[in-house]
């Protein structure tokens, strides 16, 4: 049991938690009718008599068929949005709504900050706002409704097989209905017409692939008879009195004349010369009084300005038989070739 000197400690301690604690609440004052007051519940505290407060109205959408005026404020790959006169939520153009063709960029039909006629499309989500800027006349702003729909690749592909179509674009299974075709007079200019032959004949290519020198197809060809020259022939050039190197025309047996300078062997500088313009053909041809002999022969090879044999113009394509001391010239140069017979 405590000892008696320890009874007065407790009182003690009592006494001065009761001073350091708060004070007390003061008790309310009864009401004039005698009850108590209640207080007041947390939703009266709050308002709750209030009158309650508006919900924010849905922002008010442009009806769908309706035509307006918009500019555009933003261009996308998939398409172009539009701000219409009167209403804050822009609408979106598709790009497969652009054109009645096909379209590979917005920017070929639009650009930011234009003036567009559009037409409001039907949506399935109501917050969206569908545009069709193909619909409606840009010039007018009158509708031209959906009714040229566009075409596409498979369009044109049902277009030009023929094949009979649903509206949705399937096949139209059924009875075959035949193919039209023309009249009888028709039909026998078809199987009048003849049938193309195959063709046999030479095109050339397999000369032109071994007549080639320096990247350049010749125009001649050495005939069976061609021959190196047995005498010292000689090719003296006059221009006007002046007398210039002589060209020695026996090492070969042919000598090409022309301005490309590439495969020619007697180089024409003269501009109303050609490329490959003539040529010096030496060939063993055999005549009646004389025998088999190495002559001279110069073919005009189609020239633009022809070759002159003594101031005759020869004819292209056809050898013609030199003799001594004949004068030769090309196009319309005044330089004079004149063959000579060394030997003699």
């Amino acid at each position: 049991s405590p000892s008696p000197s320890s009874e007065p400690r407790r009182r003690r301690r009592r006494s001065r938690s009761r001073d350091s604690s708060e004070p007390r609440r003061r008790r309310r004052s009864p009401s004039p009718d005698g009850r108590r007051r209640r207080s007041a519940s947390p939703a009266a505290r709050h308002g709750a008599g209030r009158p309650p407060r508006r919900a924010e109205e849905p922002e008010a959408l442009p009806p769908a068929g309706a035509i307006f005026r918009g500019r555009v404020v933003s261009i996308r790959p998939f398409g172009a949005f539009v701000a219409l006169d009167g209403y804050r939520k822009h609408g979106l153009v598709h790009i497969s709504q652009l054109a009645p063709r096909r379209v590979e960029s917005v920017e070929e039909v639009l650009t930011e900050g234009q003036d567009v006629w559009v037409k409001v499309l039907p949506s399935e989500d109501p917050a969206k706002v569908s545009l069709s800027l193909r619909q409606v006349d840009q010039s007018t702003g009158a509708d031209l409704g959906d009714e040229a729909p566009r075409r596409g690749r498979r369009n044109e592909a049902e277009a030009e097989d023929g094949a009979p179509r649903n509206a949705d674009g399937s096949f139209a299974w059924g009875k075959l209905e035949p193919l039209e075709r023309g009249g009888p007079e028709e039909e026998e200019e078809e199987e009048a017409a003849p049938k193309q032959q195959p063709n046999f004949a030479r095109t050339g290519k397999l000369a032109e692939a071994s007549n080639t020198v320096n990247g350049v197809v010749l125009k001649s060809a050495e005939p069976s008879d061609a021959a190196k020259p047995t005498k010292h022939w000689r090719l003296y050039v006059f221009k006007g009195k002046e007398a210039l190197e002589p060209y020695h025309i026996h090492r070969q047996s042919s000598y090409l004349l022309g301005r490309e300078r590439r495969v020619v062997d007697l180089p024409l500088d003269h501009p109303s010369c050609s490329g490959q313009h003539a040529v010096l053909q030496f060939r063993l041809t055999a005549k009646s009084d004389t025998g088999k002999l190495v002559r001279p022969y110069l073919m005009d090879l189609g020239s633009t300005n022809g070759s002159f044999i003594n101031g005759e113009k020869i004819e292209p394509e056809k050898y013609v038989e030199l003799l001594p001391q004949d004068v030769l010239r090309f196009g319309y140069s005044s330089r004079e070739y004149v063959i000579i017979n060394a030997d003699v």
